[in-house]
């Protein structure tokens, strides 16, 4: 492995090249929670009932800051793009030749990429946030022994979260051996990750089978369960069963994208000559 510590490196310091980037996203995420804030109180403030699919205003509120701030920290990365504009330039032709693993080396670039947006400005962030929060009663630590294990197997589940979405960006990466729209099939990728991740809307909030079978899809270890962990919404057990459900969707997907990736390798048309 020590082969592709270079890449963890050099995403961490591109992430670092580009700080002003880095802090517009996060003033971007910032006033999207401002939005939020002001729709969900008037959603509530129209409602009957002071909570709306085991979710109170307080609990909304909490719910929303952490997945944004997750998303910001982990659904932003890159290897779509790379792997398209490779092809472009011509450049993926020296890539398969390489002594190393394409899709390892992009798991690693993307690894050091997110550490870094985690380091300057997730942690702060979170750990902000939850101090906020406990203060104003938003959040209740009952145990903190036990919370420490929950920031443990957040921790855990946002290492799984990384490594899953930037699977699933990689297959789309893949898919642009066969197209050049490449924009049309990101922006489709982003809406699916987002509605069904739990970003827009909690998956309670879905009906009947359509919240069932979101809730087994790859795409709640995204944002949604992380943060039930963190929040400690799930207990232990249920964090645990979390993780392990996101283990079992890295394994498949990863195998789907090797298969994949053999079959498409073999029609690749490089433009860049």
């Amino acid at each position: 492995m020590k082969k592709y510590i270079p890449f963890f490196k050099a995403g961490m310091m591109e992430e670092m090249a580009y700080r002003v980037g880095l802090f517009a996203w996060m003033l971007i995420t910032f006033l999207q929670l401002v939005c939020v804030a002001f729709l969900w109180t008037a959603v509530y403030n129209s409602s009957s009932s002071p909570v709306i699919n085991g979710f109170t205003f307080n609990e909304m509120l909490v719910y929303f800051v952490f997945t944004n701030i997750f998303a910001f920290m982990c659904l932003g990365t890159e290897t779509m793009s790379d792997i398209n504009r490779e092809i472009k330039d011509g450049t993926i032709a020296i890539s398969f030749i390489k002594p190393i693993s394409y899709r390892i080396r992009f798991l690693f670039r993307v690894m050091g990429t997110c550490t870094t947006r985690i380091i300057l400005m997730g942690i702060p962030t979170i750990v902000i946030s939850i101090i906020v929060f406990v203060k104003m009663g938003f959040l209740k630590i009952s145990s903190y022994p036990v919370f420490f294990f929950h920031i443990i197997l957040f921790i855990v589940s946002m290492i799984l979260a990384i490594a899953v979405y930037d699977t699933i960006d990689y297959i789309c990466g893949i898919c642009c051996f066969y197209t050049t729209a490449s924009w049309g099939l990101n922006f489709s990728k982003n809406v699916l990750v987002n509605f069904f991740s739990g970003v827009l809307i909690p998956l309670a909030f879905f009906p009947g089978k359509l919240g069932k079978i979101a809730e087994m899809l790859p795409f709640a270890g995204l944002s949604q369960n992380p943060v039930y962990i963190l929040v400690m919404r799930v207990d232990l057990r249920e964090a645990g069963f979390i993780i392990l459900k996101s283990v079992i969707w890295f394994i498949i997907l990863n195998v789907l994208a090797k298969l994949i990736f053999i079959k498409a390798s073999k029609k690749i048309t490089v433009q860049g000559g």
